[in-house]
């Protein structure tokens, strides 16, 4: 079993992140993929089924004035249809951005016991979370966001001149990992929203370089995958369909194209779910570690295993 509490500089944060998913990674995966397959699969499909037919209908739409006027009156009499799907699309993001990152946190809470989590204890556990997911959102509102602004427009100052651009990548990676310190303490404790964003401000501080360069290693380390990952894939298959297009087909290639524009977006988002994963298990090493300098947790247990064994 992983451990949770323990003490961990920048280096034990970035190797013990990769530990836990060479321990823990296919319980951890085959659980969330089971949980949020069924809501990403329905969404991007919805995304196909109606980018498929913009593409369709607005390529072959722009070449005689008759064919424009037929495209506006679709899309006027399908108006339903695409508003209705994105509505659809946009409900289902926002349930599968609230699970994927309040999975790690229930996920990490039912370990703190030394239980290899099950799919139906993590159901559990996201269905007692949600509501606080929803107050946490609502709550940044207030809070996070205008500070985030603020920093924002600072660091975009601060990008000016070579030496603001390290400066506001550390401000960056500062507000994401107070953010998800708070985050994870409010999910994992009854007090309030201020409360955990008070706290999730101290462990922040408790080792302020080694976890915000940490989170900072993990945001690179997540873009790079992704980044590499759509554009290898929007590459190979648009030279497969550059190649096999004929000469006095250009209204299809461009079609062709776009779908393939609409697929490499998809891949991308499926991918970033996946690696926000790598970036929030980070958050959570950061976490516990941060507990544990305050709460001497490993030493308490070893303690209770003492008079356990003299018993």
């Amino acid at each position: 079993m992983f451990q949770l509490y323990k003490n961990r500089n920048f280096s034990e944060i970035i190797n013990d992140t990769f530990t836990f998913f060479r321990v823990m990674g296919k319980n951890y995966f085959s659980n969330y993929i089971k949980i949020t397959s069924g809501f990403l699969i329905v969404m991007l499909l919805l995304m196909y089924l109606a980018g498929n037919i913009f593409f369709e209908n607005i390529f072959s739409g722009m070449q005689t004035p008759e064919q424009q006027q037929m495209l506006s009156k679709y899309f006027n009499d399908n108006s339903g249809y695409f508003i209705a799907a994105g509505i659809l699309c946009g409900l289902l993001l926002l349930i599968i951005t609230g699970i994927t990152y309040a999975y790690p946190v229930v996920y990490m809470r039912i370990m703190e016991n030394n239980v290899t989590p099950q799919a139906s204890q993590i159901i559990k556990g996201l269905k007692w979370s949600m509501w606080k997911v929803i107050k946490f959102i609502l709550f940044s509102f207030i809070t996070f966001i205008p500070i985030g602004v603020l920093l924002c427009i600072i660091s975009v100052l601060l990008i000016t001149i070579i030496i603001g651009i390290p400066v506001a990548i550390i401000v960056f990676a500062f507000l994401s990992c107070w953010i998800f310190l708070t985050f994870y303490d409010y999910l994992n404790n009854d007090y309030s929203f201020f409360t955990a964003l008070s706290k999730g401000y101290n462990l922040v501080f408790i080792n302020f370089w080694g976890h915000t360069g940490a989170t900072a290693i993990f945001y690179i380390i997540m873009y790079l995958m992704q980044g590499a990952v759509t554009l290898l894939f929007y590459l190979i298959t648009g030279t497969l369909t550059m190649l096999d297009v004929q000469p006095d087909a250009h209204t299809d290639a461009v079609n062709t194209l776009g779908i393939l524009a609409l697929i490499s977006f998809m891949i991308s988002i499926a991918l970033s779910y996946l690696l926000s994963n790598l970036l929030m298990v980070s958050q959570g090493i950061i976490y516990y570690s941060g507990r544990e300098s305050n709460e001497n947790n490993t030493l308490e247990a070893n303690i209770d295993l003492i008079g356990s064994d003299i018993e």
